[in-house]
């Protein structure tokens, strides 16, 4: 889209930034002022527009694409998605519209601030008996270097919740950062590479913490255990250290037959060192589809599956959020 977005925030209200700046778009492409297939502005140029952080804004696209509501492309940018999603949100939206211009030209003519209007009106359905349980929001907390999209799609596969990825990088510079990107989360869900950090930062935070961790799935691990002896094998995930778990894994399961190491995810320079180093590349789900591209002959994906014991914890949460609803 061409026009700029006319956003605003309030940092005296009670909702938090990205939450406002959230919403505001969701308004905004719900009443068909931003439409789908129109491209956002870069989280860089907008939350120069309105003084805040970057984070904040790649969170709130990062949330809205896990929603359904927008896509992120590298190299292309923010699009708001044509879908049900959207189409729903949508209908909503329109006889709300109607509805809210009616009452705020009511309560003004009353003399009643607004602010002081809606927070009343939300203390009001928050008292309500017959208001319906909300859908749960989860904060999914793991580093950029591990396969964080891995874990997140498999938390939405199994409790069919609302998922937000929280990096831990970006909770370590305080208590007002770590507010930030949880945001409304009711529900955080460490790896287990990073559950005692987690559960440190949120301390102060009155969030349930939930641990899961992954393994090696059997059939995978059986084709690793029958690779000749001396062959190269290169890891590569989205950091180092997330090749590195990948690398671990396989010789604590016993395979140390192989000649192992850990590739660097370069963009554009990482396919020409895989094909110099390695004799077999096994790579994440996030960069498996990038690399088969550049070397199909040698990419395998990396055998990645949830711990047993993760999976129920998973599937209990989403027998809790049926029976609640």
């Amino acid at each position: 889209m061409n026009r700029e977005l006319s956003l605003k925030v309030d940092s005296q209200l009670s909702f938090s930034v990205n939450v406002q700046v959230k919403e505001q778009l969701k308004w905004l492409i719900g009443i068909g002022l931003i439409q789908p297939g129109d491209m956002l502005p870069a989280a860089n140029q907008l939350a120069d527009a309105l003084g805040i952080n970057r984070n904040t804004v790649n969170l709130v696209y990062t949330q809205l694409r896990d929603e359904g509501v927008l896509s992120i492309q590298k190299g292309r940018g923010t699009q708001v998605v044509s879908g049900p999603v959207v189409a729903k949100l949508r209908e909503k939206r329109q006889p709300m519209h109607e509805l809210l211009a009616r009452t705020i030209e009511e309560a003004r003519s009353q003399g009643i601030a607004l602010e002081e209007f809606f927070l009343a009106s939300l203390a009001y359905t928050l008292l309500s008996t017959d208001k319906p349980q909300e859908r749960r929001h989860i904060a999914l907390v793991e580093c950029r270097e591990h396969d964080h999209l891995f874990y997140r799609d498999e938390i939405v596969r199994i409790t069919g919740e609302a998922v937000h990825t929280v990096f831990v990088e970006d909770l370590r510079s305080g208590r007002e950062a770590v507010a930030e990107s949880i945001g409304r989360a009711n529900l955080v869900i460490a790896t287990l590479n990073h559950a005692d950090e987690v559960k440190s930062l949120l301390a102060p935070f009155d969030i349930p913490v939930e641990v899961i961790g992954a393994t090696l799935d059997p059939a995978g691990l059986l084709q690793l255990a029958r690779l000749e002896a001396g062959t190269r094998v290169g890891f590569v995930c989205l950091g180092r250290s997330g090749g590195q778990w990948m690398a671990t894994r396989v010789e604590e399961a016993g395979i140390t037959q192989i000649v192992p190491s850990v590739l660097e995810n370069r963009e554009k320079a990482m396919s020409a060192d895989l094909i110099a180093d390695a004799d077999l590349v096994y790579a994440s789900a996030a960069v498996y589809e990038q690399l088969l591209k550049a070397i199909p002959e040698k990419v395998r994906l990396y055998p990645m599956q949830l711990e047993k014991s993760s999976q129920r914890m998973l599937e209990e949460l989403a027998k809790a959020g049926g029976e609640s609803r």
